[in-house]
Order: structure tokens, then C-alpha cells, then sequence
């Protein structure tokens, strides 16, 4: 069993060479995708809605659906002068791994209903999948103790 002191130390989770232009929309993407589903949430039960998807609408509209600490701030300073890329630094403690986990498993249910095109928000595209993934393995590597590594993928989404 954990030591509760573990549990609650901090880790720094450095993001280094994040594509600001990816990001942004990577944010949109998760804003939209967030707003709907919180919006499915609190709509009538529609009988012909699968378990499946109404499991997924109630974890990510209920659960998900408001914005967690983000940098916007950085970001947009970055956008604003221009910036491919900017470095990013979280303090978080480590059962953001659990928490980035289940996310991600989430992310790629709503890709598929994305997909079939069953919601109005598109599917991401490939470079914001590949993202999101690196994004979150950084998170998952870091916690671990291990470096950080930078993005090597496209700028644009």
C-alpha cells in the first residue's frame, strides 16, 4: 500500500517544444467535444442511444466537462507572438497517471462515435490523436522518472 505522503507529493511534468498551433486545436477540439457531451448529459434519454455512449456521455459530461488547470495564458502569449512551439510545466501529483489513463481510453470511445459521425463534433485528426497521446505519455514517463522528452511531430493540426 502507498504512503498518503507519496500520494500527495508533487511531480514536474515538463512539456518541451509543444506545437502551439496543435495545441490550440487539440483545446477547441476538447472544449466542443466536452460542451456537447455536457449537453447530451443533461438531455432526455433517448431509447435508441447505446450503453455504450451513455455510459461515455455521462463520464465525460458530468465527470470531464469542465476545463481542468490549464496554461492558456503561455499558450495564447505564445500564439500571440508567433511562436511554433512553447515549453510547459505542470506540478502534478501522481494519480494524474490514473486520471490520464482513463481519459485517454474515453478520448478514443468518443473518436469512435466521432467517426460514425453519431455526434456533431468532428473526429480529431490524426495529428491531434498522435498528440494527445504523446501529451499524455509525457505525463505518465515523467511521473515515472524519466525525462522529458520533446515533440517531433507536426506544428500544424
Amino acid at each position: 500500500m502507498s504512503d498518503a505522503r507519496e500520494d500527495e507529493r508533487l511531480h514536474d511534468v515538463r512539456l518541451l517544444g509543444v506545437p502551439v498551433r496543435v495545441l490550440v486545436a487539440s483545446r477547441q477540439h476538447h472544449d466542443e467535444l466536452m460542451h456537447e457531451f455536457a449537453l447530451l448529459a443533461v438531455a432526455e434519454p433517448q431509447e435508441d442511444v447505446p450503453q455504450r455512449m451513455i455510459t461515455l456521455i455521462d463520464t465525460l459530461g458530468r465527470q470531464y466537462a469542465s476545463a481542468t488547470e490549464r496554461p492558456d495564458s503561455e499558450v495564447d502569449a505564445g500564439l500571440a507572438r508567433g511562436d511554433d512551439t512553447v515549453d510547459l510545466t505542470y506540478h502534478v501529483s501522481a494519480h494524474v497517471v490514473e486520471a490520464a489513463d482513463r481519459l485517454a481510453e474515453l478520448m478514443r470511445e468518443a473518436d469512435e462515435f466521432c467517426a460514425r459521425e453519431e455526434m456533431l463534433t468532428m473526429q480529431r485528426s490524426e495529428t491531434m490523436r498522435e498528440f494527445a497521446q504523446w501529451y499524455l505519455d509525457e505525463f505518465r514517463r515523467q511521473v515515472g522518472g524519466e525525462p522529458p522528452r520533446p515533440w517531433d511531430g507536426p506544428l500544424d493540426a
